[in-house]
């Protein structure tokens, strides 16, 4: 779990507040500083920063009772000067037990409240209530341990069969697994709690939209924008899953019907309320979604004439600009948008980018650089520069910098290609198949991967490997020279 910074300088406030009550209280200030301290190491501290719970109550009674603490510890003080030695002795034996026990009570708590999963086993142990198993199953997920987040998810459901957290978690693991009759189970059972939750009816229309249930997703997602008529994010979102729907089914009149309705309403609504830029912005996101790139742009346009600095919206245009092949347009838009913005990684990205397509290699690779400056975790610059040094003849650079790529981006297919063509060119058949093995683990319909897989495999005398990856290419569509086809045919099993 994360400490809270707003309640750490809260409580240090409240700790300087301690001390100052105490002064005004005319307590001796090294006693007041003293209570102040461990005031501010105490156990409710702990409770306060650390959280999750927050037991303001004790809080606030342990500031009173430090600070009468310092007034009684005063005055006891003052009637031992006159006592033997050994009391004395025994007072300051006192405050140093007192204060150990403060502090190893707070740093044992510290320690069970920095680890989530720690702290939610024990606390599960102690109060196994629905809340405590649910955020126990929140740990688990954090951690990755999928398995043992279902199982608490399911025993918080067990435990109250009308707690909407745990079928949201559920739904979580199941989307992500890709179990879309399990999502379909928890979401209806969510609606069925609170028919409102727009989350619910968003993955239960896509389990459908997987599953080739149509008429069941249509039916959802009119469902939820019946019951949000005017929320403009629901609509963004319902167009979003049709956009997604259409992609994986471009025949399919319904979807791309449905969607225009969407559309046409989205943009009706804005009217009613009066376009801001905010509406001109979704706009232009909805008509770039469908593919209206024109009207995409106008609106983008209008969203940054009534709000000059308005990121996404700058970035955007620029971007469209810049696949019409429009640059002197689109640099200037970047120009203006890292003007407000001199920190935005991307859009230095996407200037190199037009410099690179421009023949200005110099300028791509200071823009590359300058973004590795901001953002060292981008992938994509790191391959935009191994892809200037392959161009120029550096390999080995090249190699540098595909690897970095690769490691920072693992989805990357292109990289990983890449990289198999350079090591391909050096010689190292076996590290250029490892990559192109990569590239086709990423993206199976890789064409030109399989085809040199096959090459390669060849003059590795891999002939059964040659062919095996050649019908990959041929299913995907390559056509393949009748020579190489002769070369390979003495070795294919009768």
């Amino acid at each position: 779990m994360k400490i809270s910074l707003a309640f750490l300088i809260g409580h240090i406030l409240a700790s300087i507040f301690l001390g100052f009550c105490a002064w005004a209280w005319k307590i001796d200030k090294r006693w007041a500083a003293f209570f102040a301290i461990i005031f501010f190491i105490s156990y409710p501290a702990v409770f306060l920063i650390w959280g999750p719970y927050r037991f303001y109550g004790l809080y606030i009674a342990a500031f009173f009772i430090f600070l009468f603490l310092a007034k009684g510890t005063q005055r006891f003080y003052i009637f031992l000067a006159d006592q033997e030695s050994l009391v004395r002795h025994l007072f300051w034996a006192a405050i140093f037990v007192f204060c150990g026990g403060i502090l190893l009570t707070s740093l044992s708590e510290i320690n069970f409240r920095r680890d989530a999963l720690t702290f939610w086993t024990f606390e599960s142990k102690r109060h196994p209530d629905v809340l405590s198993m649910i955020n126990l199953a929140d740990a688990y997920y954090a951690a990755k341990n999928f398995d043992k987040a279902l199982e608490y998810y399911q025993k918080a459901a067990s435990v109250d069969p009308k707690s909407i957290r745990a079928y949201e978690g559920q739904a979580r693991l199941a989307r992500e697994a890709g179990q879309w009759g399990r999502l379909i189970e928890a979401c209806q059972k969510i609606i069925a709690i609170n028919p409102k939750m727009p989350l619910a009816y968003l993955d239960l229309g896509e389990a459908y939209r997987v599953l080739g249930e149509k008429k069941q997703a249509v039916e959802t997602y009119s469902r939820l924008l019946s019951l949000f008529p005017d929320d403009e994010k629901i609509d963004v979102k319902v167009i979003e899953a049709y956009t997604r729907a259409i992609a994986d089914n471009p025949q399919d009149g319904l979807y791309k019907e449905k969607r225009e309705e969407v559309l046409a309403d989205f943009e009706q609504l804005s009217k009613r309320r009066n376009y801001n830029a905010a509406d001109y912005y979704n706009l232009g996101f909805l008509y770039e979604q469908v593919g209206g790139k024109e009207e995409a742009m106008r609106f983008y346009t209008k969203a940054v004439q009534m709000k000059p600095d308005y990121k996404d919206a700058l970035y955007n245009l620029a971007n469209l600009y810049r696949d019409t092949g429009n640059y002197k347009i689109a640099m200037a838009l970047y120009g203006r948008l890292v003007h407000f913005y001199p920190k935005f990684a991307q859009a230095y990205l996407n200037m190199g980018i037009i410099f690179n397509a421009l023949g200005d290699q110099q300028r791509a690779s200071q823009f590359y650089l300058k973004v590795i400056g901001l953002d060292p975790e981008n992938g994509d610059a790191y391959f935009n520069l191994g892809y200037l040094s392959e161009s120029q003849g550096d390999l080995s650079e090249a190699v540098n910098y595909y690897e970095k790529a690769v490691e920072l981006a693992p989805k990357n297919a292109e990289a990983y290609y890449n990289l198999g063509n350079v090591y391909a060119s050096l010689g190292q058949n076996s590290e250029a198949i490892a990559s192109y093995l990569k590239t086709v683990g990423v993206n199976p319909r890789h064409q030109d991967a399989f085809v040199n897989l096959s090459i390669l495999s060849f003059k590795s005398r891999d002939f059964q490997g040659a062919i095996h990856y050649l019908e990959d290419a041929k299913a995907l569509g390559y056509n393949p020279q009748v020579e190489y086809l002769k070369t390979l045919e003495p070795y294919r099993q009768k």
